[in-house]
């Protein structure tokens, strides 16, 4: 009787414990083999990874899977994939495993598609989450922080991109990989280049051609353009076409010689060699990008006007014109683009939040699933300790229960205190997101007013069309919760035109600028801001101060 009673707690604890274990089957050979290859060769494994028939895929197969189109994104961006949620159900799976080097791998290329698509602020979150992840892997932390650095040069953060880029060299030193150092060098240099420091953009590009390997010709090549680029802005002409010429003797693809072609043609207008620079200008400028185009075009326009032909310069000047709105109309759309971005990242921030709350909940469950079976083991035990003891020992053993009691009273207040705190961390990541959110809107609204500025009269003002104010309201309504609905319904008073005048204020524009858009000076601005104060019957305050917080 004893014994069964035992055989009996000890199956019964078993079979509740692995009633709650999840499957942990291993990832299928053929998906393994696709994570090892894709790297080195994306285009090729590409096509195999799409025809994947995910109806056979059990649930590790499938995140796996989802993993690798993400992946495959990042590699080969014109790749029409839509990855919707797909990402979310691999990240939950791969939190769930504690597979902390899949989680760092797919943090890094979701990094990379956001970026691809301009949504930089969704972009820099995924690399730190990938940050998080990265243990002892050296070189993908390297490629976190080249990462990095390239969306703080778009947010124009110059410090805070060289400091990545520091921290890239210092891992590439470190790994004694001269490749790796050799790009970091590159990048400090492109850096030192767009803030106009010349010298040590020099002296950055030399050191990385000294470590880079001979076989390595395609970056000779561009490092030696770089070169030229900066000889030509010391305006030391010759020097700049002799490294120039040298690029496309290491790269001579098409695509790259169309790049040589116009920094070839800036050298020869300085030089005044205007047919050479015609002629290398004008060479399949028909394939060129856009914005490149635009550029060529109103080169040339200059040119043939300075050659006083100026039937020719018109013809040029209309075409840059032609690219410029296409440019601009392409530039709106990206807008409306990154307020969509906007919206989306706050649904998968959601969603992640979820995910951990439900795996927070999972955990908990698990815990007090623990403590009722070992009360249930304590009970049985009990009992069999009553059967074999006499009634003298019957208070002796009451006394030991409530103890065990006590105890688990005890480890169920902890699991719900360390349940608390768990929740309470993750809000105050909420908030923390949200503060980013709004610091990030700040200083891209710094680039979309100067972006949406189409035409510059010539004393320099701006002329700002109702369109164009259409789309600096809609960007404030969005980042800060209907600012000018909220605006309209404590202010009636307020015409548009100061409520326009009040969004440019919330977005702390410089009176500088507010001076060029309404073409008064910088004290009428002033003078303007006080009227609105007056008129709002605002006190203890100033207009800037009531602005910032409304």
């Amino acid at each position: 009787m004893k014994l069964k009673i035992h055989i009996f707690v000890v199956m019964t604890v078993l079979c509740l414990f692995s009633c709650t274990r999840r499957g942990s089957g291993g990832y299928s050979t053929s998906l393994l083999m696709l994570e090892d290859s894709l790297n080195a060769m994306p285009e090729k494994y590409l096509n195999r990874i799409i025809d994947i028939d995910t109806a056979s895929l059990n649930k590790a197969d499938k995140a796996l899977y989802y993993a690798l189109l993400v992946q495959a994104k990042a590699l080969v961006p014109d790749t029409p994939l839509q990855l919707s949620n797909q990402s979310d159900e691999a990240l939950s799976y791969f939190l769930g495993q504690k597979d902390s080097a899949r989680l760092c791998s797919l943090y890094f290329s979701l990094g990379k598609v956001y970026a691809d698509n301009y949504a930089f602020f969704r972009a820099n979150s995924s690399y730190n989450q990938a940050e998080k992840y990265v243990r002892n892997d050296s070189r993908m932390l390297f490629s976190i922080k080249l990462g990095e650095a390239s969306i703080y040069h778009f947010k124009m953060m110059y410090r805070m991109e060289e400091e990545c880029l520091q921290q890239a060299l210092h891992i590439a030193v470190l790994l004694k990989d001269s490749v790796l150092t050799a790009e970091a060098l590159h990048e400090l240099a492109k850096l030192h280049l767009t803030e106009n420091n010349y010298s040590e953009s020099d002296n950055y590009l030399r050191r990385a051609l000294q470590l880079l390997p001979s076989r390595k010709s395609a970056l000779r090549a561009e490092y030696y353009k770089d070169l030229g680029k900066i000889y030509l802005a010391m305006n030391k002409l010759d020097s700049a076409l002799y490294y120039v010429d040298i690029a496309l003797q290491n790269d001579s693809s098409f695509n790259f010689k169309l790049s040589c072609n116009l920094i070839q043609g800036n050298i020869f207008l300085k030089m005044h060699r205007l047919n050479d620079a015609e002629r290398i200008l004008m060479q399949d400028i028909d394939k060129l990008p856009l914005n490149w185009k635009r550029d060529t075009y109103y080169k040339m326009s200059l040119l043939k006007d300075a050659e006083k032909d100026y039937q020719t310069a018109f013809l040029y000047a209309k075409k840059s014109i032609g690219c410029r709105d296409s440019l601009d109309m392409n530039n709106k759309i990206g807008y409306i683009s990154n307020l969509n971005a906007f919206q989306e990242h706050d649904r998968q921030q959601q969603r992640i939040v979820r995910i951990n709350m439900e795996l927070a909940e999972q955990k908990l469950a698990y815990y007090k699933l623990a403590v009722s079976l070992f009360l249930i083991l304590g009970v049985g035990i009990l009992i069999v300790y009553r059967v074999k003891r006499a009634k003298r020992k019957i208070e002796v053993t009451l006394k030991e229960k409530e103890e065990i009691m006590v105890d688990l009273q005890n480890s169920r207040c902890e699991a719900e205190h360390r349940y608390q705190q768990e929740k309470d961390d993750r809000e105050a990541l909420e908030v923390e997101s949200l503060n980013q959110r709004t610091e990030y809107y700040k200083r891209l609204n710094a680039l979309t007013v100067p972006i949406l500025i189409k035409s510059q009269n010539s004393q320099g003002f701006m002329h700002l069309k109702k369109e164009d104010w259409d789309i600096i309201v809609q960007n404030t309504n969005a980042c800060f919760n209907n600012f000018t609905y909220r605006l309209k319904e404590a202010f009636p008073q307020l015409t548009s035109e100061e409520v326009h005048f009040i969004c440019l204020l919330k977005m702390e524009l410089p009176l500088s600028l507010l001076s060029d858009v309404y073409h008064i000076a910088k004290g009428s601005i002033s003078r303007k801001k006080m009227r609105l104060k007056e008129k709002m019957k605002i006190e203890n305050m100033t207009l800037d101060d009531f602005i910032r917080q409304f």
